[in-house]
């Protein structure tokens, strides 16, 4: 087990859900990113499973490498979805792979593709890290605003594709899940940077449900 993988070890689980923010090049040679849920194996390589039809699968897969930023700012998350253009300042070059990363990552892990596990829609891309950066930091306390604010974002994303695909229980719960923190922020957060992104998202949510895919 190399350096990497020996610390990975020491702080998380196997086979847990874990949230990050996967970068690397574009075919243009622009800094790629996007929030990315991952898990560990037993090996500890790192496994993720975005959609076939996605630039991050179709990246990793050409490239063969990527980083996974572990960040612990919610806004994060909620600007590479829909504003990217404002985190130009927040990247930097990570040290092995020299991919883009985050300057402010509480820790990056460096990644070559090791396998590919198909399927039509979710393929498993097999990572193993093979270098990372950490450094000491002060964690904010945690409040219950980060986890409604990211749950809410990943329910966001998929609006249109269960509108399209006419799931629309599925469909349904998620726009009861988003009410529902939502109001938990509103709540607990009301007045904070927290409050101003769920509305944000709230309008974002409101736009996909009116959108009409253009079959022309």
């Amino acid at each position: 087990m190399n350096r990497s993988k020996e610390f990975i070890k020491g702080l998380v689980e196997p086979y847990v859900n874990y949230e990050g923010i996967l970068s690397c090049y574009n075919l243009e040679k622009k800094p790629h990113f996007a929030n990315m849920g991952f898990i560990f194996n037993e090996n500890f390589d790192i496994i993720i499973r975005p959609f076939k039809s996605t630039e991050s699968y179709k990246l990793v897969t050409l490239s063969k490498k990527a980083v996974i930023n572990i960040i612990n700012d919610a806004k994060i998350f909620y600007l590479v979805t829909y504003e990217k253009d404002s985190i130009n300042e927040l990247i930097g070059i990570s040290e092995k792979l020299k991919l883009p990363c985050f300057k402010n990552a509480y820790f990056y892990i460096e990644c070559e593709l090791k396998e590919i596990l198909d399927d039509e829609i979710r393929p498993s891309l097999i990572l193993e890290p093979v270098h990372h950066f950490a450094k000491k930091t002060f964690i904010k306390p945690y409040t219950r605003a980060e986890f409604a604010l990211i749950e809410s974002l990943i329910h966001s994303t998929r609006v249109r594709i269960f509108k399209e695909e006419k799931m629309y229980t599925e469909l349904e719960n998620l726009i009861s899940l988003i009410d529902h923190y939502t109001r938990l922020v509103n709540r607990i957060a009301p007045k904070s940077s927290y409050m101003e992104i769920m509305k944000k998202i709230n309008k974002i949510v409101e736009g996909e449900l009116k959108y009409e895919k253009n079959t022309n």
